[in-house]
Formats: structure tokens, C-alpha cells, sequence
């Protein structure tokens, strides 16, 4: 009996003082991992489909825990292997391993200069490309209503080439969605836009075609003419749009805003939209629109302490909104 308590004793100690440090342990790793700031950034550079993020350092189906497409960022934490290094996805937010010969160091980018838009669809998202093509796998980053965007080149008539603050990333997009602040006090001979249903496009030449529209503006949109000598088209820059054009001059009327409008408003909410609607009050009922933030409109009335009539260009309508979402 004393042999056994001899033997036990030493053992029980053993075990008391491994779990002591045990905690310990635990937390210092849980520390290291957590500390993602200050472990360096790399991208991801595929060629076609995406980089896999694995439990394990191997080329294996099953062990696959997410999908890393060219662009994403991902900050890397042990480089000891050959192949596989070990990195933490925020987009993904997960921990795994990743084929170090698709990843790229990111140095610093300096802050762009250039013009910055708002993205206006009227459904789904406008798509960051890496080419300036309309193609499924050349997306790098999805942009949706409101989102902004510096552009940093505009030689193609198409895709021009921006910098997405909210993706982190640089990319080609449509310019057709996207859409600049502008108002009669911007332009020198201001005009605005009246069609009773759809849209005046802004064209490349003196002509009704199809394939030489640039661009859409709306009733209430406001352009500066700078040409007048053609009978029907006249050439006009739309501060909305960016582009100078041809529009055809029976669809415009002289001054800033032929709706009369007082002045114009940028909408700004925390999140979600502000509603367009029939009367001055707030009824799920009588919504008529959504405006998201960055969108302009023109104030017509403000009788009203809390809620303003306007008129939205980009849903061609007039109704009432909240004035505190107004800027």
C-alpha cells in the first residue's frame, strides 16, 4: 500500500500541474490568433476560378473550407512550409491553408485621385471587373444603389476604370450606372430634362441610334448646353452622368429644374432606404419609391416641417420624404 501511494502522489501532482498551465496555453494561442493586425497582407492572383482555403496542408477536395477568388485579401501567419501557408480569410472569416504561389504581397496603396461617383441599379449590383468586358467570371466584387466610387480613368466609352472604397479593390465597371451630383448652380447654361415616359439618352452623334447612346437622363435631370447650332441635337455635358453628348433639344427645358424645384438634396440613412411617398406620413401604405443614400432629389415644397415634396430622377417620380434624411 505505501508503494502505490508513493507512485500516485508524484502522478497526481503531475496531472494538477499540467492543468494549471493548460489555461494558460489556451489563451496565448488564442491571443496570437486573434492579433490579425499584425500579421502581413497578401491578395489572391488566380487565372481562373478561385483559391482554396484548407484544414489541411494538402491538395485534397475534402478538406476544402472556402473559396478565394483573385482580389481577396487574406493575412498570412506561419510561412514555415514549403507550399501551404497558414492565413486568416476576413472575408471568409475563417483560418486555414492556402497554395502560397497564388498569393501576392500587397504594398500600400497610395490614396486615388479622381472623381467619385455613386452606383445607381434599379435591381441587383453593379459588377467590379478585372477587364472591361460583360462576363461571369471576370467579377472581382459585386457594388450596390449608393456605393461610391472614385474613377480614375475614363478612355473607354464603357468601362472605366475605378477604385471601390467598400471592397478595398480597383476594377472596371459600367459607367452607365454610375451617377455624379450635379444642380442649375454647377453648369452656365443650364437645361433640364422632360420626357413624359422613360429616358433621354445622351448619344455620341447627331443621330437616332441605337448603338450611339452613352447614357440615360431623366426628367429632372439637369445638363449644360454648350452647342446649339444642330436644328434637333444639341451638345450638352450631363453633371450626372460625367459625359458630354448629343441629346435631342425637344426633350429639354430652360433652367435648372423645369419642374420648379427650389433646391437640390442628397438622401443619407444609417441603413435600408428612405421612402418616397404619397402623403406626409409615415405608412407602409402609401411608399411609392426607395432612395438610398447618395441619390439626389429636388426639393419643391417645404411647408412642411418634417416631410418635404420632391421630385426623384432616378424614379421619375414627385412625392413626400422625410426632410431629417435630406443633405
Amino acid at each position: 500500500m505505501k508503494t502505490k501511494k508513493r507512485v500516485l502522489l508524484p502522478l497526481l501532482l503531475l496531472i494538477l500541474g499540467l492543468t494549471a498551465l493548460l489555461p494558460a496555453r489556451l489563451a496565448g494561442s488564442v491571443g496570437v490568433l486573434t492579433a490579425k493586425a499584425d500579421y502581413p497582407k497578401y491578395s489572391v492572383k488566380v487565372d481562373d476560378g478561385y483559391l482554396a482555403l484548407r484544414n489541411a496542408k494538402a491538395f485534397d477536395y475534402n478538406n476544402e473550407i472556402g473559396k478565394l477568388y483573385t482580389g481577396d485579401t487574406v493575412q498570412v501567419m506561419d510561412t514555415t512550409d514549403s507550399t501551404y501557408w497558414y492565413v486568416y480569410s476576413a472575408s471568409l472569416g475563417k483560418y486555414g491553408y492556402v497554395n502560397k504561389n497564388y498569393l501576392r504581397a500587397v504594398t500600400p496603396a497610395p490614396a486615388p485621385s479622381g472623381e467619385e461617383y455613386t452606383v445607381k441599379v434599379d435591381d441587383g449590383y453593379l459588377a467590379l471587373r478585372n477587364a472591361k468586358a460583360f462576363d461571369y467570371n471576370n467579377e472581382i466584387g459585386k457594388l450596390y444603389t449608393g456605393a461610391k466610387v472614385t474613377v480614375t480613368n475614363k478612355d473607354d466609352s464603357t468601362y472605366w476604370y475605378v477604385y471601390a472604397p467598400s471592397l478595398g479593390k480597383y476594377g472596371y465597371v459600367n459607367s452607365n450606372y454610375l451617377y455624379k451630383s450635379g444642380s442649375s448652380s454647377t453648369v452656365k447654361n443650364p437645361y433640364s430634362v422632360k420626357v413624359d415616359d422613360g429616358y433621354l439618352a445622351l448619344r455620341t452623334a447627331k443621330a437616332y441610334d441605337y448603338n450611339n447612346e452613352i447614357g440615360k437622363l431623366y426628367t429632372g435631370d439637369v445638363v449644360d448646353v454648350q452647342d446649339t447650332s444642330d436644328s434637333t441635337y444639341w451638345y450638352v455635358y450631363a453633371p450626372t452622368l460625367g459625359k458630354s453628348g448629343y441629346v435631342n433639344r425637344n426633350y429639354l427645358v430652360y433652367g435648372g429644374g423645369g419642374s420648379g424645384y427650389l433646391f437640390t438634396r442628397t438622401v443619407k440613412v444609417d441603413s435600408g432606404y428612405l421612402a418616397l411617398r404619397t402623403a406626409k406620413a409615415y405608412d407602409y401604405t402609401n411608399e411609392i419609391g426607395k432612395l438610398y443614400t447618395g441619390e439626389t432629389v429636388q426639393v419643391v415644397n417645404t411647408d412642411d416641417s418634417t416631410y418635404w415634396y420632391v421630385y426623384a430622377p432616378t424614379l421619375k417620380k414627385y412625392g413626400y420624404v422625410n426632410s431629417n434624411y435630406l443633405y
